[in-house]
């Protein structure tokens, strides 16, 4: 990996752009990318899940078309919310994907965009993107050690350790959303199932949606909390105050366990950062004031410049690796 980012910064742009798509549970975008990080065109619209997998299969192919035979694209990568199997190009019964069943069971998404759009598909998990677009063109840029958090309808964790991509067990992405902080607070359900995710109380949309239940409040949205914390509403403020403290001990497990030099903020929610991130540093300090002696595990905490660009990104670096 770490080898790549170099690479790819001294390829011309005179070579074929590639096809790059990042799928989430609320946008798809789709894109023709260049070899050196421009996006030459995009396409974004919000995901059809009305046929389940089958509609947003057609939504997929009906969007990259035109830039397949535009730019006479002959590869490409999808970067998606998982849980996937990148190896295989399976999504396994992804979290926020259900429409309106209870799941989907494994998809070959991989196989079915191949054989749709007729060029390599590559599947990637969407943080994991993420942290490859970082450690490419942006903040990671020179970094061997960090940790890319993506926050937006689910919360994704990219994990580059010692300059390559963090894996799991059997090739799979390591699903930091889902480790469990608290599962007795029943307020707080994530899309798994499971309570008290680290998804359920961090992502963008689950916050806000556990909110309003708990609000008593249905028509709650993240642009809705934010404005009525930047006017000063103290239930707003002291909501973000706990996603502030929250974030800080999600933060801690991942240090104790990667032991990254930076922790890059991306997705959405991301654009609330003012509202909770002096709490989260803060916060983090003291949680690892016995873990700066020797080695200093303390990281330096970065927004990144993407915002929701990182997945497009990401999705061409994997494409072109």
């Amino acid at each position: 990996m770490w080898n790549l980012a170099k690479k790819l910064q001294k390829r011309g742009s005179k070579n074929r752009p590639v096809l790059a798509i990042d799928l989430g549970g609320t946008k798809v975008v789709v894109a023709a990318v260049q070899h050196n990080g421009r996006i030459l065109e995009s396409v974004r619209e919000r995901v059809d899940f009305s046929d389940e997998y089958k509609s947003l299969l057609g939504q997929i192919t009906r969007m990259a078309h035109p830039l397949i035979q535009k730019y006479a694209l002959k590869k490409g990568a999808i970067a998606s919310a998982g849980p996937l199997d990148p190896v295989r190009g399976l999504l396994l019964n992804p979290t926020n994907f259900k429409g309106q069943s209870s799941g989907w069971g494994v998809v070959p998404l991989g196989h079915d965009l191949r054989k749709k759009l007729k060029i390599e598909i590559a599947v990637e998990n969407d943080a994991a993107a993420a942290a490859r677009a970082e450690i490419w063109l942006g903040a990671a840029r020179g970094q061997k050690n960090a940790i890319i958090v993506t926050l937006g309808t689910g919360l994704g964790v990219g994990v580059i350790a010692n300059g390559a991509v963090v894996r799991s067990g059997r090739h799979l992405h390591t699903e930091g959303g889902h480790i469990i902080m608290n599962m007795e607070e029943k307020n707080w359900l994530c899309g798994c199932g499971n309570y008290g995710c680290a998804e359920a109380y961090l992502s963008g949309v689950n916050f806000t949606k556990n909110l309003a239940k708990i609000w008593r409040e249905p028509g709650l949205t993240g642009e809705i909390l934010k404005q009525r914390a930047l006017n000063g509403d103290k239930k707003a403020i002291d909501a973000f105050r706990l996603y502030g403290e929250r974030l800080a001990v999600f933060f801690c497990s991942l240090c104790v366990l990667f032991s990254p030099e930076q922790i890059i903020i991306s997705g959405g929610f991301s654009n609330s950062a003012k509202l909770f991130l002096p709490v989260t540093k803060a916060k983090l300090t003291s949680l690892m004031k016995t873990r700066r002696v020797g080695v200093d595990m303390m990281p330096r905490i970065k927004i990144s410049k993407f915002t929701d660009l990182a997945g497009i990104l990401g999705a061409a670096c994997v494409a072109l690796d």
